[in-house]
């Protein structure tokens, strides 16, 4: 069942679901809860808790900017509705940055953390893409259209070749409504913004940082930046996909997390 607190005047959906120790799920730029819905039946053992960003599914429409921080905050906020004091929490690409933030923030309410297909500071290249990104959104009229040239950098290769495009676009489509264009260009304004590098040392929560081979919007090297800047990570290279391993192999992936979670000396390779 969805539920709405209440955080900086705005309603923040999200749900719970599952038995075991909490899991708190955040997704990346235009993500919604949808988002994890491969993924998250495979999480066995672990109670989940996933929400909608501020600006996104049926989260209020923010007013304004606001910042990752901001974001991390909403996450708290949400974990302590659902009566959740500590959790191990799961970041993906802007969830990444986020889940780096609430770590930040708060180190007491996070038990281990792992950060996929993220950064900490964006280079030339992912500004570029994150600003192109903006441009489509806003100048792309047909939803299909835009959903299949969103897929070109989420989606690697290999998915998209044993794959109908089209016919990704259109279930996507046919799902719900796309995100609105200022709410979508908040949210990349808010990662393009995003930079923890210099902060990730005081991160104590154990921590896997995992990069994708064939991510085309935060390609392994960021993901060997935030391992060398966190004390004690563990880098690892995730199942052979684009920018969105819980969608391409989402069973390889929960391999991984789960391994991680449960205290694994090692990870699936």
């Amino acid at each position: 069942m969805t539920e709405f607190p209440i955080h900086a005047g705005l309603r923040l959906a999200y749900d719970v679901e599952g038995d075991g120790p909490p899991l708190v799920l955040i997704g990346g730029l235009s993500a919604d809860r949808a988002f994890w819905s491969l993924a998250r039946p495979l999480l066995a053992g672990f109670t989940t808790l996933a929400f909608d960003h501020r600006d996104v599914g049926h989260s209020d429409r923010a007013d304004g900017p606001y910042t990752a921080v901001d974001m991390a905050q909403d996450a708290l906020a949400v974990m302590d509705a659902a009566g959740i004091g500590r959790a191990h929490v799961l970041g993906h690409s802007l969830g990444g940055v986020v889940a780096q933030e609430l770590a930040l923030l708060a180190p007491e309410r996070v038990d281990r953390l792992v950060l996929a297909c993220t950064f900490a500071r964006n280079d030339l290249y992912s500004r570029g893409v994150l600003e192109l990104l903006k441009r489509l959104r806003a100048e792309v009229g047909n939803p299909v259209t835009y959903i299949r040239a969103l897929a070109t950098f989420t989606l690697g290769r290999s998915f998209l070749e044993a794959n109908a495009l089209e016919a990704i676009a259109r279930q996507v489509v046919a799902a719900g409504p796309l995100q609105e264009v200022a709410a979508f260009h908040r949210q990349a304004d808010a990662s393009l913004a995003a930079d923890t590098l210099e902060r990730l040392g005081a991160i104590t929560a154990p921590t896997l940082v995992m990069g994708t081979p064939q991510d085309r919007i935060f390609a392994p090297a960021f993901a060997r930046a935030i391992a060398a800047a966190i004390p004690g990570a563990v880098l690892v290279e995730g199942p052979d996909t684009g920018h969105c391993p819980m969608i391409e192999a989402p069973q390889a992936f929960v391999d991984v997390v789960t391994a991680f979670l449960h205290g694994a000396a090692a990870v699936p390779d």
